[in-house]
């Protein structure tokens, strides 16, 4: 218990204490709701083994949104369903989502059923029940079930991606200096394994426009460029990178165009037909607000002879000899979360998040001591926004606002993470991150804003 303090509440300093008093007395979501039922006598939220099904939960839900008075008490339901610790603000979607109630009561249910019964569970659910997960993910983001496959998370499917290309020494890659480390071993592997060269586009501090992104791209092709690897969302700076347009110029040169979706599904639409993309690997334990370890990755169709790593070797289905035994419960589970998504609806998720983050940034606006990262133009941005610090340093100011003041934002990686090659010019941002979800509500932003006003 020792080892893990950070578990513990640490007592505030004193000049901090009346500030962090006031914090806690405002943080705890009411029990009850005008108009909505009241959960402590909820059975779907009870101790009581008498659970409602996943279905009813759903149907509940719909039915108590179809009936709210206005958008307050509309998002105060949603926010019903999830179990934060009281007085906490989650700010960091980015690096973690929060799974709805719904979903954990019931991968906490599979999960004892198959330990009855484990060979009987596992093998009879099987594709039976893990194939139906891989077609709502496609409808989810606009595939075709036979181009969806389960995976853990966004790194295990850009690996089996990078591991499945026929490149060969002296081929290059083409990516950008500002990539995850999800998204970026898996090419150090090949360069170092296989002697593929990567070309880095250098993407500035901050982007003005979508030309400019595609310039730069252009100005790094040559006729050795074999492939792309890109970021839907770029994790430093919350970029929204122009993906179809990307998609255009990259296939007139017919070059693969590999895709780290980490950041996109669950806080944009994403329809990867019209993307345009070749491969594209996601997690769901982010803004999908899926159990943690799960994943999705998509090889379109008419790219799959192309792109064949040895986990998809026997095909596409959720059990198969080359992809062996899954976490069946938590696959279940990323499928249930994609229900809750659809009661909802995408299209509204992402307006809810956008309308967080534009008050956000009206605290944040002006503000000294601090820059923007993200660009401006609303095509270029979503519900991730980066700020640069001036003074201070982020990894203190993070660590201030978690244990200080029980908010959660991101210290950024700079540039050239997990990048390899000697004579890399890398560049530390000095930011922090935020990014607002549907467990968030104002009152988050505004004593968040404050919070973070007082740290730096």
């Amino acid at each position: 218990f020792g080892q893990h303090r950070s578990f513990i509440s640490r007592p505030a300093p004193m000049h901090r204490r009346r500030f962090l008093n006031r914090l806690a007395t405002t943080s705890v979501l009411p029990l009850a709701a005008p108009g909505l039922p009241h959960l402590k006598d909820d059975p779907q939220y009870s101790g009581d083994e008498r659970r409602l099904s996943s279905d009813d939960r759903l149907a509940r839900l719909r039915e108590d949104l179809a009936t709210a008075t206005d958008d307050a008490s509309y998002w105060r339901r949603v926010r019903q369903e999830f179990q934060l610790q009281p007085g906490l603000i989650h700010l960091n979607c980015g690096s973690l989502g929060a799974t709805p109630r719904l979903v954990t009561d019931a991968v906490a249910a599979w999960a004892a059923e198959i330990e009855g019964n484990p060979p009987g569970k596992v093998f009879a659910w099987g594709d039976a029940e893990m194939d139906p997960v891989r077609e709502k993910a496609a409808s989810f983001l606009g595939a075709e079930a036979d181009e969806i496959a389960i995976t853990r998370n966004t790194t295990e499917g850009m690996n089996a991606v990078a591991t499945g290309l026929d490149l060969r020494p002296g081929d290059q890659l083409l990516t950008t200096n500002h990539e995850h480390g999800g998204g970026m071993t898996c090419w150090q592997y090949l360069r170092k394994h296989r002697g593929v060269e990567i070309v880095y586009v250098e993407l500035p501090e901050r982007v003005n426009s979508k030309a400019e992104i595609l310039n730069r791209i252009a100005d790094k092709i040559t006729p050795r460029t074999r492939a792309c690897s890109f970021s839907h969302i770029d994790t430093i700076t919350g970029t929204v990178m122009p993906i179809p347009e990307i998609a255009e110029l990259v296939h007139a040169r017919d070059i693969l165009f590999v895709c780290d979706g980490a950041q996109a599904p669950g806080m944009v639409p994403v329809d990867l037909h019209a993307l345009g993309v070749d491969a594209y690997a996601c997690s769901g334990h982010k803004w999908m607000l899926a159990p943690k370890g799960t994943g999705l990755l998509y090889v379109r169709k008419e790219s799959q002879d192309r792109i064949h790593p040895p986990f998809l070797y026997s095909g596409y289905a959720g059990y198969t000899a080359s992809g062996g035994t899954r976490g069946v419960d938590r696959v279940l589970g990323q499928g249930l979360a994609i229900d809750f998504f659809n009661v909802i609806g995408r299209e509204r998720i992402a307006t809810r998040c956008r309308q967080l983050t534009a008050q956000l940034r009206a605290h944040l606006d002006g503000m000294d001591g601090i820059r923007q990262l993200t660009p401006d133009d609303s095509d270029l941005n979503a519900a991730l926004f980066t700020y640069a610090l001036e003074r201070g340093t982020s990894g203190e100011i993070r660590k201030r606002m978690d244990v200080d003041y029980n908010i959660q934002i991101k210290s950024t990686q700079g540039t050239y993470a997990y990048c390899e090659e000697p004579g890399l010019n890398a560049t530390n941002y000095n930011a922090v991150r935020f990014s607002t979800h549907i467990y968030n509500d104002e009152q988050d932003i505004d004593r968040a804003m404050e919070a973070f006003r007082a740290a730096i």
